[in-house]
């Protein structure tokens, strides 16, 4: 007897879900996150064993971020520190700035680390922690996440990933963070003194102002440089002098250098 053409099985077809197929992907996936897990306890199991018998250092910092770039598939990472007013690299991975360079924290750099420091991932794209394109920051996914201790800012680990990352994985970024402000803090805390004194008493347009003053530009260039006419230049200046207790522009650029903002040209 024949049988109807369609009737026939389709080759192509997917094959039905069972109760048998659905406990498969459980499984699966039960052992994926369980294999996740274990690295994540190999990783911290690693670290805690090199700063037991090593204790921390610029080349411990790196093979961390290597590690941890490994484990969550990114392709670019660094590793930063509060000082002064600025992020300043201590570990790099792929397209950022290499170690010792600093980075003002201006626009949101400054608002993620504004005291009390909030322990969130912030996945916005700032071009200026990368030396990537545009367009090539706008595509992927990017993690940013402070490094603190008692509320008090650090400073920060960044990820460019090409996936995005897993709950378990944002976890793990927190712990990593978590770690980094004890072992980090005691050479931050240096600094915070310098901080409060007189860093925070410039509002961001005004810190962004003063980081560029060793340079020595003209106020034309530092209009052009921020987008701002010459004459708001002047009256930032004059506002830096005024609540620094400053008497000319060259006493402030001197300053800025002693705050490790350094003559880099625009």
């Amino acid at each position: 007897m024949a049988i109807p053409p369609d009737t026939l099985p389709d080759s192509n077809a997917e094959p039905p879900m069972t109760a048998d197929t659905d406990s498969a992907f459980a499984l699966r996936h039960t052992l994926k996150q369980q294999q996740g897990q274990l690295a994540h306890d190999r990783l911290f199991e690693r670290l805690g064993q090199r700063l037991f018998e090593h204790g921390l250092s610029d080349s411990l910092l790196q093979w961390w971020l290597d590690e941890l770039c490994q484990q969550l598939g990114a392709a670019h990472g660094l590793i930063s520190r509060q000082h002064a007013g600025a992020l300043k690299i201590l570990a790099q991975r792929g397209k950022t700035f290499p170690v010792g360079a600093r980075i003002p924290m201006f626009g949101v750099l400054g608002q993620w680390l504004k005291e009390p420091v909030v322990f969130t991932v912030h996945t916005h794209a700032v071009s200026q922690l990368w030396t990537l394109s545009n367009e090539a920051i706008e595509s992927a996914h990017c993690y940013q996440v402070p490094i603190a201790l008692h509320q008090r800012a650090v400073g920060l680990v960044g990820l460019v990933c090409t996936t995005p990352l897993t709950q378990t994985q944002l976890h793990l970024m927190h712990s990593v963070c978590g770690l980094l402000g004890l072992a980090l803090q005691p050479q931050s805390a240096e600094t915070a003194a310098v901080d409060d004194r007189f860093l925070q008493k410039l509002t961001p347009r005004e810190r962004e102002v003063f980081a560029l003053l060793p340079s020595g530009p003209s106020n034309a260039a530092l209009a052009e440089k921020l987008g701002i006419s010459p004459g708001t230049v002047k009256i930032h200046i004059e506002r830096i002098l005024s609540k620094l207790g400053l008497n000319d522009r060259t006493q402030a650029a001197v300053k800025a250098v002693e705050a490790g903002f350094k003559s880099e040209g625009l």
